[in-house]
């Protein structure tokens, strides 16, 4: 039985995997940054939720700019017994747990979902919109095994709040249009940071990331779509909230702070 503040088997195990591929592309290190779920957990901790923080795989970001050409990033993964998935970036780990690794889409190259990285093989990891922000707002964290008697850690690049906050709005939002894959988990990680960081923290981060060339694009098209997806207590994103936390929380009072702290945060972005 799962005991109070003790995380979640499947995300012990997920952190088991990430260090697994941090230990196989260490001489790459510097050039990582550690994006998705993971690291809004980092970022949030368990944020006064009624669901723990939750996720079964990794997603680093590759700094194509500064990612040397050895070793081979395919032949790293291979050699820690990763196995290539079904798409381009994806090697699974011990059972079966996916890590990701992307590259940002406008810097991944010709391909159309396999990134370009020289000296690397065309599978070792895939493109993604929206990423860019990861490499504008970063700062190096050290990430531990979650379990007793696992003593590895690392010093790696962490993703931001605001550009985790983006990622994901990247991501539900293209699920949304192409009707594709919608999770309620990517909308309450959402809401857990709404929740769990001050919204004038959250202003500044997306101000940075506007005010760079790299990221500007991206970070715009995240508050396009906080915007289209949560501000109001029937928006599609803030639904999903609702529906994420169920029987949890009082619906009615999620689906509105949710709503209100989204609001809040276009409103300071755009002041």
């Amino acid at each position: 039985m799962k005991m109070p503040g003790e995380p979640d088997s499947v995300y012990v195990g997920a952190r088991r995997v990430l260090l697994d591929a941090l230990s196989a592309l260490q001489p790459h290190l510097d050039s990582l940054v550690l994006v998705g779920a993971q690291a809004v957990y980092l970022h949030c901790g368990e944020a006064d939720f009624a669901v723990s923080p939750y996720t079964k795989d990794a997603d680093l970001l590759i700094d194509p700019a500064t990612v040397g050409s050895e070793p081979d990033i395919c032949r790293a993964m291979e050699a820690a017994r990763f196995i290539r998935g079904s798409q381009p970036g994806i090697w699974l780990g011990g059972d079966s747990v996916p890590v990701d690794l992307l590259v940002p889409d406008s810097l991944g190259g010709a391909g159309r979902r396999a990134a370009r990285l020289k000296g690397h093989g065309r599978d070792a990891a895939r493109k993604v919109r929206g990423m860019e922000v990861a490499l504008v707002e970063r700062a190096t964290q050290t990430i531990r095994a979650l379990e007793e008697g696992d003593r590895r850690e690392f010093r790696i690049m962490v993703a931001g709040p605001g550009a985790l906050m983006v990622t994901n709005l990247h991501k539900l939002g293209e699920r949304f249009r192409a009707l594709n894959r919608v999770q309620k988990k990517d909308a309450l990680d959402v809401f857990r940071m709404l929740r769990a960081l001050p919204t004038e923290s959250l202003v500044s981060s997306f101000q940075l990331l506007l005010k760079n060339p790299l990221s500007e694009t991206a970070a715009n098209e995240g508050v396009d779509f906080l915007a289209e997806l949560f501000v109001t207590p029937d928006s599609a994103g803030t639904l999903l909230v609702g529906d994420a936390l169920e029987g949890l929380e009082d619906r009615a009072e999620i689906c509105d702070s949710c709503a209100f702290l989204a609001a809040d945060l276009v409103k300071g972005v755009q002041s």
